[in-house]
C-alpha cells in the first residue's frame, strides 16, 4: 500500500502515513496500489486500473481501527442479539468482529460496578443497526449504519 500524499510505500492498516503523517487514504496525488503519480481529479489509477475513491470525513467514527465497509454476508438477527446481551454481550460483539472491544468492555464494566451498562448498551444497539448492512471494525465505538 502507498500513500495517497506523499506516495510512500506502508502498512494498509495504518492510521496515518509515516512519510506525511496525514491518513493514507486522504491524498489525491499518489495511487494506493502501484505508488503512481495521479492526476487528483481522476477516480481511477491509469496504470493499474485501482479505484482512488477518498475517505469522507463525514462518515469517520470514535475508532482505532478502520470499518471495512464491506457489506455483511451473515448480519446477526435481533433475537439472537437480544439473546447474547442477556446471557454474555462479549459474544455479541463476537458476532460482529468486535471481541476484543466486547471482552475489555464487560471488564471496564466489572471494575466501574456496573455503572457503565447505559453506555454499554447504546453503543451495542448501534453495533447492531450498523452490522445489518456492513461489516464493523475491532474497535468501532456507537457505529452509524
Amino acid at each position: 500500500m502507498f500513500c495517497r500524499h506523499c506516495g510512500k510505500k506502508g502498512n494498509k492498516d495504518a492510521i496515518a502515513c509515516l512519510g506525511c503523517g496525514i491518513p493514507p487514504l486522504k491524498g489525491k496525488k499518489f495511487c494506493n496500489t502501484c505508488g503512481e503519480a495521479t492526476n487528483e481529479l481522476a477516480i481511477i489509477c491509469v496504470k493499474c486500473g485501482t479505484s482512488l475513491k477518498t475517505t469522507s470525513s463525514s462518515n469517520i467514527n470514535f475508532k482505532i481501527g478502520q470499518t471495512s465497509g464491506e457489506p455483511n454476508p451473515d448480519p446477526v438477527d435481533g433475537g439472537m442479539a437480544i439473546l447474547w446481551w442477556i446471557i454474555c454481550y462479549p459474544i455479541g460483539y463476537s458476532q460482529w468482529g468486535q471481541a476484543t472491544k466486547g471482552w475489555v468492555s464487560l471488564l471496564l464494566f466489572i471494575i466501574s460496578f456496573g455503572f457503565g451498562w447505559i453506555i454499554l448498551l447504546v453503543d451495542y444497539i448501534m453495533c447492531y443497526n450498523a452490522q445489518k448492512t456492513r461489516k464493523l471494525g475491532e474497535w468501532e465505538f456507537f457505529p452509524s449504519t
